[in-house]
C-alpha cells in the first residue's frame, strides 16, 4: 500500500510518499521468519515453557510453530505427525510419506516429515520439523488443504521456510 502526503511548511509543498512492507518478521528468542503483511500471528501458552504461534488462511492452510523452553523437542517428529493425521486416517484418507532436508538460512540442516493424505478429491499435506539445542528447541509445522502450489496458504509456508533463521 502506498499513500502520498502533502505538507506545508514556511509556504512550501512537500510531497511524502510512504509504502509499506510487504513482509513483516516475526521475530522470537529462538528463532524468526518472514511473513505476509495481509497476516496476523495469533499466540499462545500452551503449557507451563511451550509457546506457540500460528498463521493461518481461512481455508485452514499456514503455520504453526511451538518453543520449548525446558527441553529439546527435536524426538517428537513422529509423535506429532501421528497426532496430526491419525483422525483422517481414521476417516479414510491414505497416507503417502514424502521425508526429506532442508538446510535452513542460518546454516543448519533440518530434517521434514512430510504426509501427503488423500481420500477422493481431497488432498491434505502436512510437515512436521524440528530443530534444537540443550534444554530448548522448535516444532514447525505446515498445513496445506489442496496440493496447489500458488494458494495463499502455499505462499505463508514457502516465505517461512525461506526466511527462517534458528538463533
Amino acid at each position: 500500500m502506498t499513500r502520498i502526503i502533502k505538507l506545508i511548511s514556511k509556504g512550501e509543498i512537500f510531497t511524502i510518499k510512504l509504502k509499506a512492507k510487504d513482509t513483516l518478521t516475526h521475530d522470537d528468542n529462538l528463532y524468526s521468519f518472514k511473513f505476509p503483511k495481509d497476516y496476523k500471528v495469533s499466540k499462545a501458552i500452551i503449557d507451563d515453557g511451550i509457546h506457540q504461534i500460528m498463521i493461518m488462511t481461512a481455508e485452514g492452510s499456514g503455520i504453526l510453530i511451538q518453543q520449548y523452553i525446558n527441553f529439546n523437542p527435536t524426538m517428537l517428529n513422529e509423535m506429532m505427525i501421528n497426532e496430526a493425521t491419525k483422525e483422517s486416517i481414521n476417516y479414510g484418507f491414505k497416507m503417502k510419506r514424502q521425508d526429506y532436508n532442508r538446510d535452513l538460512i542460518s546454516g543448519q540442516k533440518i530434517n521434514v516429515d512430510k504426509a501427503i493424505l488423500k481420500y477422493k478429491d481431497e488432498i491434505n499435506i502436512y510437515e512436521i520439523a524440528s530443530i534444537g539445542n540443550r534444554d530448548e528447541g522448535i516444532i514447525i509445522i505446515t498445513m496445506r488443504m489442496d496440493d496447489d502450489e500458488g494458494t495463499q496458504g502455499q505462499k505463508i509456508i514457502d516465505l517461512m521456510w525461506n526466511t527462517l533463521i534458528y538463533k
